[in-house]
C-alpha cells in the first residue's frame, strides 16, 4: 500500500472506502484492508437486478460487521434497458463517489485483480487497440471527487480465495460471473495459460510505449498549450499534431474516451472543424494558433439543480440554497451583456458556460468578471490530459 499512496492519516475523520460486492475478491480486499488500516468503511451496492440481490447485500453487510468492517448499503435506482453492464457500472461508480464524499473519504479501494487485467488487455487487443488501450486497467485513477485505487491488480484471484479460506471467511457467488452471454465471462473461462503470458507481454510493451508517448505529449502541451478555467484551450500552431489534438478534444468535450484516430487525422489536415462535440477554430485575437471550445449544439439538456450535480459531464455545481425548480443550462444569448474582449473569453466558449436558470430567467452566473449573483461551478473533468487513467472494468 505504501507504493500506491500517499494516504491520509489513519483517523476517523478520513476513512478509506472499500467497494464490496460480497464476492470473493472484494471480501478479500475488505479483510486485507482492515489488517492494514483501522479506519475503513465499506460500501455495498445493491444493483437490484436480481430478486435475491437485496438479501445478498444485507448478508454482506452482516459479514463485514463480523470482520469489524463498518459497512453501508447503497441501493441503486432502476436504470434504462440496454447496455446493462455499462449502465450498471456507471450507476455503481456514481453512487460510490457520492457515498465517499458524504463520508469524508478521499480514496476508494476496488478489488480488480490480475485476471481482470488479462481479460481487459485481451479484449482490447482483439479490437486492435493501441498502446493507450493495451495498458489496461490502471492501479490508480481520479474519478470525479475521489481517487480510485486497485491494490490487488497484480494478484491472481485464486490467491484471494485461498486467503479467505485460510481465515474461515465466506463469500457470495454471483451467477452472472458464470454467464457466458457476457464476453468477459467467456474469456475468463477460455483463456489458456499461454494466452495469458502473451497478454502480459502485450501489457508490458504497451506500458513502455505509452510512457514514452505521454512524455512527448506532456512536453508539447507544456510548451504550446494554455488551458483556461472557462473550459477552453489555446494551442500554438507549432504544437499541432494528431496526438495533441486527440487529447485536448477529449478534455474539452468531457468525454470518457478520445476520438477515433482517423477522424483526428482528417481534422488536422483541414485545420478547423468539429469533432466529438468540440470546435477547432482559428485563434484569431488570441494568438497564432487554434482554440478548442465546446460545440454548443452538442451540449447536454438543462439539468435540475441538486447538491454536487454535474451538467454536460463537465461542470459541477457547488452553490447551495438555490430556488426550487431551477435548472443548469448554457448561458447562450445571455453573454451579450458581457464584455468578452475584456474578460478574454471566446464568444463560442462563453455561450457554453453554465448558469442557473429559474422560470426561464438567468439567476446565477459562473464566476467570470464582476457579475452579480455568482454561482460556484468547478471543472468536473480530469485534468491534466497526460497521465490519464480510464475506469474501465
Amino acid at each position: 500500500m505504501s507504493g500506491l499512496g500517499p494516504w491520509p492519516p489513519d483517523i476517523p475523520d478520513a476513512p478509506v472506502a472499500l467497494a464490496v460486492s460480497g464476492g470473493a475478491d472484494s471480501m478479500a480486499l475488505a479483510f486485507l484492508a482492515r489488517r492494514w488500516r483501522r479506519n475503513v468503511v465499506a460500501f455495498v451496492v445493491d444493483h437490484a437486478l436480481r430478486p435475491e440481490s437485496a438479501a445478498e447485500a444485507r448478508l454482506t453487510v452482516e459479514r463485514l460487521a463480523v470482520m469489524d468492517v463498518p459497512a453501508r448499503l447503497l441501493t441503486l435506482a432502476p436504470f434504462p434497458k440496454g447496455r446493462l453492464q455499462e449502465r450498471a457500472r456507471e450507476a455503481r461508480f456514481e453512487a460510490l463517489e457520492a457515498a465517499c464524499v458524504a463520508a469524508g473519504c478521499l480514496d476508494l479501494l476496488v478489488a480488480h485483480h490480475a485476471g481482470d487485467q488479462d481479460e481487459t488487455v485481451w479484449m482490447r487487443s482483439l479490437r486492435s487497440s493501441g498502446p493507450l488501450g493495451l495498458v489496461g486497467i490502471q492501479p490508480s485513477a481520479v474519478r470525479g471527487r475521489i481517487r480510485v485505487y486497485r491494490p490487488l491488480l497484480t494478484l491472481d484471484p485464486s490467491r484471494l480465495r485461498l486467503t479467505l479460506k485460510a481465515a474461515g471467511l465466506p463469500w457470495i457467488e454471483d451467477p452472472s460471473n458464470a454467464n457466458r452471454r457476457f464476453e468477459r465471462v467467456r474469456w475468463r473461462q477460455d483463456l489458456t495459460p499461454e494466452q495469458r503470458r502473451d497478454i502480459q507481454m502485450l501489457h508490458l510493451t504497451a506500458g513502455q510505449e505509452n510512457r514514452s508517448r505521454e512524455a512527448v505529449l506532456a512536453e508539447n502541451l507544456a510548451s504550446h498549450a494554455v488551458w483556461h478555467p472557462e473550459g477552453w484551450v489555446f494551442l500554438e500552431q507549432a504544437g499541432m499534431n494528431a496526438e495533441t489534438l486527440s487529447a485536448l478534444i477529449r478534455l474539452v468535450s468531457g468525454g470518457a474516451y478520445r476520438p477515433a484516430r482517423e477522424a483526428v487525422r482528417s481534422l488536422l489536415e483541414k485545420g478547423s472543424g468539429t469533432l466529438s462535440g468540440v470546435q477547432l477554430q482559428s485563434a484569431g485575437r488570441f494568438g497564432n494558433g487554434v482554440i478548442f471550445v465546446r460545440e454548443e449544439r452538442a451540449l447536454a439538456a438543462p439539468l435540475a439543480t441538486r447538491d454536487g450535480c454535474v451538467w454536460d459531464g463537465r461542470w459541477r455545481l457547488l452553490t447551495h440554497d438555490i430556488p426550487a425548480d431551477s435548472v443548469i443550462g448554457p448561458l447562450g444569448d445571455a453573454v451579450h451583456g458581457l464584455d468578452l474582449r475584456r474578460l478574454g473569453i471566446p464568444y463560442a466558449a462563453a455561450r457554453c458556460l453554465p448558469g442557473v436558470w429559474h422560470q426561464d430567467r438567468l439567476i446565477q452566473w459562473p464566476r467570470i468578471g464582476q457579475m452579480p449573483g455568482e454561482a460556484d461551478f468547478v471543472w468536473a473533468v480530469a485534468v491534466p490530459v497526460t497521465g490519464e487513467n480510464h475506469l474501465t472494468t
